[in-house]
């Protein structure tokens, strides 16, 4: 608006010297040179004023993001702080259930073991009981065993000379019960079970009257695994340690047998090699 004043300022001088007749030839030229110069600068002037209003259009832009973003921020820390108070009041109402649950629990577990201990109470006296009545005659249990034996109820009777081990250490009949347990095991071809029982009676009482028969036993057991050269040792730790007994006898015999199969085995092994060649 202002540039456009002036033009018509200029405009209007011109023309009163030109009407006035009293401007020279040059001083029109020089006027004229002055109105283009006033020109360029107006153009020059119309520039710069379309940047800045360009560039008051972008800072009205940014401003009015940056109020935005203000807004939004501030609205999302109102919103955290909400969030915040909400924790805190469910962190408190969970740590109260949390001491509450606590202490119910920890009331149910006493109620728990006094009750087992009640109930627990009859249930000893009875088994003490009934270990005393049990611990009353050995003899009978004993007894028991050998009927069971007869019947061919080698795992009832077994059970019953384990009792008379645990529960009757004083029992005369106790180095009986360790030889007879191992027979169970013998006599239900469980020859693995009777080795380890035969042994750990001839380890507790070497010198009984049934270490004869254990000890061949075992080498029984062990010829029944075809074991034949440990079996053959056995044997012959029966004839070393107990050289007049009928078990060292029967030894002699089994090692017998044991020799006369190994020739056979022999004997076949060259006739196969001889029919090769």
């Amino acid at each position: 608006m202002k540039k456009a004043k002036i033009k018509f300022i200029l405009v209007g001088i011109a023309v009163l010297v030109f009407l006035s007749g009293c401007v020279s030839v040059g001083e029109f030229e020089q006027m004229k040179a002055e109105m283009a110069r006033l020109n360029v600068e107006n153009t020059e002037l119309r520039k710069e004023v379309s940047e800045l209003k360009t560039r008051m259009d972008r800072m009205s832009s940014d401003l009015s993001t940056a109020i935005a973003l203000k807004e939004g921020q501030l609205t999302l820390i109102a919103q955290t702080q909400d969030y915040i108070k909400e924790l805190q009041v469910l962190k408190g109402r969970f740590e109260e259930n949390s001491y509450n649950n606590e202490k119910r629990f920890k009331e149910l577990n006493e109620r728990i073991t006094e009750l087992q201990a009640r109930l627990t109470q009859p249930v000893q006296k009875e088994q003490e009981q009934a270990k005393k009545e049990k611990l009353q005659d050995p003899k009978e249990i004993y007894d028991s065993a050998h009927v069971d034996i007869k019947n061919k109820d080698f795992v009832s009777a077994r059970g019953k000379f384990q009792e008379i081990v645990k529960n009757y250490p004083d029992f005369a009949l106790l180095p009986n019960s360790y030889f007879w347990i191992a027979e169970t095991y013998y006599n239900e071809k469980k020859y693995e079970d009777a080795i380890l029982a035969y042994e750990e009676f001839l380890k507790k009482y070497p010198k009984h009257e049934k270490s004869p028969g254990a000890l061949l036993k075992e080498g029984m057991a062990f010829l029944e695994l075809k074991d034949k050269k440990t079996a053959k040792v056995v044997f012959e730790r029966v004839i070393e340690k107990y050289p007049q007994s009928k078990e060292a006898q029967i030894a002699q015999q089994k090692i017998a047998e044991i020799l006369k199969s190994q020739n056979k085995t022999r004997t076949k092994t060259k006739t196969k090699t001889k029919t090769k060649r």
